[in-house]
């Protein structure tokens, strides 16, 4: 009996190598029209967050109104957005008329509700709750579900792994370009902040080292410079959040590919039955060379 067919799957840094070249050749058209508003939208929710903080240090009355926990649902608001339009736009070209459906954006509540979920559960679960999801956009996009079946299409091709190897898993793979991506996008917006905040921090330790016991001013004078740092590193976060929603689309479609390639050669097989085995290979003649076959 003939071993079943599976295709192998793409290796994984042809895949990432492949991810970053529709990066570049979508840059223009996704980018500036994705990550310039939302660096302008995260610069404007700091700016509320200053004019707070400065209320707080200058012991104003009313400081400390404005809520401080605005910036993590901006960030991730945005960061869907992104992702929508980078898949819609790599599968179809029309990523605005597809992310203002409303079935779009109630799968993708969905979808952060049980990652929050898990995410609450002692942390551990979202690690692979989140690869198993990260597929719902992509299968929205492509095959148009929504709803509770996106989820259940997700999770369906996160488990594809015929081989039963570690390395071939997509929720290892997404995983791993998760955790990359991440730190990379934090390292990114460290780097691009750290010379707008270290002056302010250089004057910080000069006023404790001189004895002045009124830090709060001198941290209330550097505030503001903090306000490019926000744009700047809005933007770099969302190049690398680009480059995620690359990878995770052409994973999708590599195993996509597989595994309708493995249920097709199934349902041939079921109808017609298996090829027969390859026939046994000749035998070698034993007559010494220069002789006549026997």
């Amino acid at each position: 009996m003939t071993e079943p067919f599976r295709p192998t799957p793409m290796p994984f840094l042809v895949l990432l190598d492949e991810a970053m070249r529709r990066v570049r050749t979508h840059l223009r058209a996704i980018f500036p029209a994705v990550a310039v508003p939302v660096a302008v939208l995260s610069t404007l929710v700091q700016v509320v967050q200053i004019l707070n903080l400065r209320g707080v240090l200058n012991g104003e009355r009313g400081g400390g109104s404005v809520p401080l926990f605005w910036t993590p649902w901006v960030v991730l608001g945005a960061l869907i957005l992104l992702v929508v339009s980078a898949l819609a736009y790599l599968a179809m070209g029309r990523a605005w008329n597809f992310a203002s459906r409303p079935p779009v954006w109630g799968t993708l509540l969905l979808s952060g509700l049980a990652t929050l979920a898990s995410l609450v559960l002692c942390v551990v679960p979202v690690f692979y709750v989140a690869p198993l999801l990260s597929f719902t956009l992509p299968v929205m996009v492509e095959e148009g579900v929504f709803g509770v079946a996106a989820l259940s299409r997700s999770a369906e091709l996160a488990r594809f792994n015929p081989n039963h190897r570690l390395t071939e898993s997509p929720i290892v793979k997404i995983l791993v370009l998760m955790l990359v991506t991440t730190l990379i996008s934090y390292l990114a917006g460290l780097l691009v902040a750290l010379p707008f905040q270290l002056p302010m921090f250089i004057d910080i330790f000069r006023h404790a080292m001189s004895g002045d016991q009124d830090v709060q001013s001198a941290m209330s004078r550097w505030l503001w410079l903090q306000v490019p740092a926000v744009f700047l590193s809005a933007l770099v976060r969302m190049a690398v959040y680009l480059y995620t929603a690359f990878g995770i689309g052409m994973l999708f479609f590599d195993v996509r590919g597989r595994k309708e390639g493995s249920d097709l050669r199934s349902q041939i097989d079921s109808v017609f039955g298996s090829p027969p085995p390859p026939p046994p290979p000749l035998p070698l003649s034993s007559s010494p060379p220069g002789e006549p076959w026997s």
